[in-house]
């Protein structure tokens, strides 16, 4: 059968549009002048995690340990961070040999010592300087955080050397209405009693993150009562009585362990004060454990 000579030139264009479609869809597309391949990159399988910054907060306890003889340094702050800084607190303690009466800052005597520091993923940088009867001192402290366990290396300006390490507050003070309750014995320096007076002391945070609470002594003729404000400072804490003018600062006994109750404190009363003005000792006292910690 012939077909006829229009429908045949018709049929052959449309053959032909067909052919070149089928040839353009499997050419590969050039750019620039140039050609690529037509294979599209698959995306990746797994996408690693972006690595954290470290978090540097609340109550620290730091040990510092001297590799040159010179023993060992604690030091008690509390901190606070902001992005991949970390600041500590104005009331800081540093206290070479965990010793009450070596201690500097805070009212013990009172001088400002505030450590600075940085995080970069796991990796810590600390810088604390105070005075030293060498002269001034700076610490830099280069580490690793492990959770909130921090531990590494430092120098210091005087030639030191040695490890450091640091953790959170065994006995972290929480809100409201959460307090902590010592009990123990104290004596004077210079007027020790044939029986030492005992202490109960009740401790709590109020709404500005500051220390209240009150003392009972038996067999003191100094001060049978207290009324007590000041701060936690790591798991060390220094109050006062600003009417009977008494300052107590109490120290850990053992701020490297995982476990601790037992605490040194030393007393002083000011000159100006209305009984035993000019006093001062000191004791120790243990943590009472709450029934809600069992």
């Amino acid at each position: 059968m012939t077909l006829p000579a229009d429908l045949f030139r018709n049929l052959r264009s449309h053959l032909r549009a067909i052919a070149l479609i089928v040839v353009a869809a499997n050419l590969p597309c050039g750019c620039g002048g140039g050609s690529s391949s037509s294979t599209t990159s698959s995306p990746p399988l797994f996408t690693p995690p972006v690595a954290q910054d470290a978090r540097v907060a609340g109550q620290y306890n730091l040990v510092l340990t001297s590799t040159s003889g010179r023993g060992t340094t604690n030091i008690y702050s509390n901190f606070t961070q902001s992005g991949t800084t970390f600041t500590g607190a104005v009331n800081t303690l540093v206290c070479p040999s965990n010793d009450l009466s070596q201690c500097k800052g805070d009212d013990a005597p009172a001088v400002s010592i505030v450590p600075s520091g940085t995080v970069s993923g796991a990796s810590v940088t600390l810088t604390i300087s105070f005075p030293s009867p060498a002269g001034a001192d700076t610490f830099r402290m280069l580490g690793t955080a492990k959770g909130t366990d921090l531990a590494g290396t430092y120098t210091d300006t005087l030639g030191d050397a040695g490890s450091w390490t640091a953790s959170t507050a065994i006995h972290p003070f929480g809100p409201p209405p959460s307090v902590l309750d010592y009990t123990g014995t104290f004596n004077s320096t210079a007027n020790p009693l044939m029986i030492a007076p005992t202490i109960s002391i009740e401790l709590g945070q109020d709404a500005t993150s500051q220390l209240t609470g009150t003392a009972t002594i038996m067999n003191s003729p100094c001060i049978s009562s207290l009324t007590l404000a000041g701060h936690a400072i790591g798991d060390a804490f220094s109050v006062t009585d600003a009417a009977n003018k008494v300052l107590i600062i109490a120290l850990p006994t053992q701020p490297a362990l995982t476990t601790g109750d037992s605490f040194t404190f030393a007393y002083k009363f000011e000159p100006a004060a209305a009984k035993c003005g000019g006093d001062l000792g000191g004791g120790v006292l243990t943590v009472i454990p709450s029934p809600f910690d069992y």
